[in-house]
């Protein structure tokens, strides 16, 4: 049994009333919006899923300071939770994002066939609407399904291109699975996606599950993501302190600026070597894809055709991509059509020691023009010969 029975028969009978949280007067939001338009801090998050916990143990009674009010504000941790979430969406800066809200509890009869449920998205940010859906959601059954919510997100975010980040508010009782879930949830997403967690309330102890479980748990949930942080509600209840964590989630330093010029070398004249072609045949991609176009395998054709003829030459294959994306990703992406021509030339009897790669992600433009035309010049693999 996952609770005592008394503290089991008050918390359906509550749910079974059902009831809208109170709306806390908010916090003002620390603006971010001049740290990012100066250069200071970099989008490092393409999409985000927040996951609020919706558990009956959130309907119990909190009491904590609200900086407006002398003494202290007592509310339920359902209520303390949406107040954060309120205060973390309203200090998230001016950023192209894909963003959803998932809540998650037990199923309960008639009423709620689900574990969890996408109240929100997925679908490009809204501040106005996101804040309407974090006030939808209410207590629900008994149960803590965090891993249904989990394997639920990694479903939500695997489609989506870019950095994910999950933000998870819970009080973190009774959801032994979680660790799993968040474990599985990294292996599908690999690097693109970071865990967070904010702990509302103060642990306490319950019949299976001794005082401290709940931090270690979350700590645990955090670090299968190896790139996300574990935050009290206190320490994100100010607008100082949500700002930071916000940073934390979405923003991060420039990258460096690239390393001055070499001065230059004299080197004696020397006698040039066989003139090579000016350059093999590019070959280009569609938007966010490396496979290679029917158009493309024919000019990979031509290429390896001249390579066997010339069989003391050998070949780069550069993958390029247009400007939209972040540079980590793009990077990645060029990576991924380099090494999809190089195959297809060893495939053809290339080789494999005359064929090299290199990605210049979005660094080596061909046209720099914001429009499809320009954009498709510069979604190519250019092969250099050496």
């Amino acid at each position: 049994m996952k609770r005592l029975f008394t503290l089991l028969a008050v918390v359906l009978s509550l749910a079974l009333l059902g009831g809208c949280a109170t709306v806390i007067k908010p916090v003002p939001a620390q603006d971010l919006n001049p740290k990012v338009k100066s250069g200071a801090l970099v989008q490092k998050a393409d999409n985000f899923q927040m996951i609020l916990d919706t558990s009956a143990s959130m309907d119990e009674p909190y009491t904590w300071k609200h900086f407006e009010y002398t003494s202290p504000m007592s509310t339920t941790k359902l209520e303390y939770e949406q107040h954060l979430a309120r205060l973390f969406n309203d200090t998230i800066p001016n950023l192209k994002l894909t963003a959803g809200l998932r809540d998650f509890a037990g199923q309960r009869w008639l009423t709620r066939n689900y574990d969890t449920k996408l109240w929100y998205g997925m679908a490009p940010y809204s501040k106005e609407e996101l804040g309407k859906a974090i006030y939808a959601v209410n207590t629900q059954g008994v149960e803590s399904p965090l891993d249904k919510a989990l394997d639920a997100a990694t479903l939500d975010l695997k489609p989506l291109a870019g950095k994910s980040a999950v933000v998870i508010f819970t009080d973190g009782l009774d959801m032994p699975k979680a660790v799993a879930s968040a474990q599985a949830m990294k292996a599908a997403l690999k690097d693109n996606v970071c865990i967070y967690a904010v702990l509302i309330g103060p642990d306490r102890m319950t019949i299976e599950q001794p005082k401290g479980e709940a931090l270690a748990l979350l700590s645990k949930v955090v670090s299968a993501g190896q790139c996300g942080v574990l935050v009290n509600g206190k320490d994100v209840e100010t607008a100082q302190g949500m700002a930071a964590f916000v940073e934390r989630v979405f923003l991060g330093p420039p990258p460096p600026p690239p390393p001055p010029a070499a001065a230059p070398v004299v080197v004696p004249p020397v006698v040039p070597a066989p003139a090579a072609p000016d350059k093999l045949e590019a070959i280009y991609f569609d938007f966010d894809k490396y496979v290679i176009k029917p158009e493309g395998r024919e000019a990979l054709k031509r290429n390896a055709e001249w390579l066997q003829k010339n069989s003391d030459k050998k070949v780069v294959v550069e993958g390029n991509c247009d400007e939209r994306g972040t540079n980590e990703y793009n990077m990645a992406l060029g990576q991924r059509r380099a090494d999809a021509a190089a195959k297809f030339l060893t495939d053809l009897g290339i080789a494999k020691d005359r064929v090299s790669t290199v990605s210049y992600g979005e660094e080596k433009p061909l046209c720099k023009e914001a429009n499809e035309a320009c954009w498709s010049k510069n979604r190519r693999d250019d092969f250099v010969v050496k």
